[in-house]
């Protein structure tokens, strides 16, 4: 689906989700009318996506060799360590009360507004790690987010 208004007028919500979700972000708190709304809708759509696909990554937990299920960060880092259900990063050594949970999407876009300011390189960068944990290539265009949609 192409967004019909505005500056990202002609390029995909797909595409978008990966390389601008600052404005996904953006977008997803506007009051919702007209083409916004239907926009917003295939946003929420593709998070539920994003966020059924499961990590490839394997979990940071001492001698665990399972698949990790979600990821934590510190503070303002972008840099997530992957864990299992079974494995707590806190008895692994991490600092108390210093991790942010990082496992959707939204939580990624939460992370980004609330420790690091906000800023768009953040954005794209925590968003980036995950679904490249999730399978999506290093390099992505159009038919790279659209495959990792469907």
């Amino acid at each position: 689906m192409q967004v019909a208004f505005g500056k990202h007028a002609g390029k995909s919500v797909e595409l978008l989700m990966f390389k601008e979700p600052g404005y996904v972000h953006w977008l997803l708190q506007q009051s919702p009318s007209g083409a916004l709304l239907v926009v917003q809708r295939h946003a929420h759509s593709l998070m539920k996506k994003f966020d059924a696909k499961p990590l490839h990554r394997q979990c940071h937990g001492h001698n665990c060799s399972a698949l990790a299920t979600r990821a934590t960060v510190y503070g303002n880092s972008l840099a997530p360590y992957w864990w299992c259900d079974n494995c707590d990063p806190y008895e692994a050594g991490a600092n108390s009360g210093k991790l942010q949970g990082v496992r959707t999407y939204s939580e990624a876009l939460t992370h980004v507004e609330f420790y690091c300011g906000g800023r768009k390189s953040d954005y794209v960068a925590l968003v980036k790690y995950l679904a490249q944990a999730k399978g999506l290539p290093t390099r992505v265009g159009e038919q790279q987010a659209n495959a990792f949609f469907t």
